[in-house]
């Protein structure tokens, strides 16, 4: 090997990788649509002190069942907590048990669950409140059931990017990523195609079939 190819490699070497994390947008952003066909509503807040200065992203939304996430129950508005990049900085399940919260390695997750119990020998089954919890090993990024939506913040026409994510709260599952170039998304291994409005944002994703996964009908 010449030592112009051995230059050539430890300059590529001690190059940083890539930055492809957003930036969240400026100012406050509140979308409506549709995901998974059902109406989301969505609004980014400003910073603020009072959650050192990451952003709360109020969420409104249906929720996979619970048989799709490992008998985890989901509430249907969370608060989250976003950093400049975008990535999870808490999950607030309000006024449930479920929350997710960085550690050094991850994230340390609580879910939400119902336990069968029995009454009595003439009585019908019955549950009563119960919850797990679980540390997952990722970098920083997002929850991957809600990564749709969190592309509507993300994605703008011509651009590329790449986030970490891990089903949070369903079964357990290796870390991923979801990432796009221009209109080509990938999440989790699974195909996508982004389709951009007038001014360049997020209109409407579609899977590897052509179903619309979740579309955007206002901002404001």
């Amino acid at each position: 090997m010449s030592m112009r190819i051995v230059c050539i490699l430890l300059v590529a070497f001690m190059l940083p990788a890539a930055d492809l994390l957003p930036n969240a947008p400026a100012g406050v952003v509140e979308v409506h649509g549709s995901f998974n066909g059902e109406r989301f509503w969505a609004r980014l807040n400003l910073p603020e002190a009072r959650f050192g200065n990451h952003r709360m992203l109020e969420l409104l939304y249906t929720p996979p069942k619970p048989e799709m996430v490992a008998g985890a129950h989901l509430v249907d508005c969370p608060f989250l907590l976003l950093d400049e990049r975008l990535r999870l900085m808490a999950w607030n399940g309000r006024d449930t048990t479920q929350q997710a919260l960085p550690t050094k390695t991850g994230y340390h997750v609580v879910r939400e669950l119902e336990r069968p119990i029995v009454v009595g020998k003439d009585s019908a089954p019955d549950s009563a409140p119960d919850s797990d919890e679980r540390d997952i090993a990722m970098p920083r990024g997002w929850d991957e059931r809600l990564a749709p939506v969190m592309l509507v913040l993300a994605w703008r026409a011509g651009s590329n990017g790449e986030v970490p994510i891990a089903d949070l709260f369903g079964p357990p599952a290796a870390a991923s990523t979801a990432s796009w170039q221009d209109g080509a998304v990938v999440i989790g291994g699974r195909q996508y195609r982004a389709t951009a409005d007038a001014d360049g944002r997020l209109a409407r994703l579609d899977d590897a079939a052509g179903t619309a996964v979740l579309t955007v009908t206002a901002w404001k």
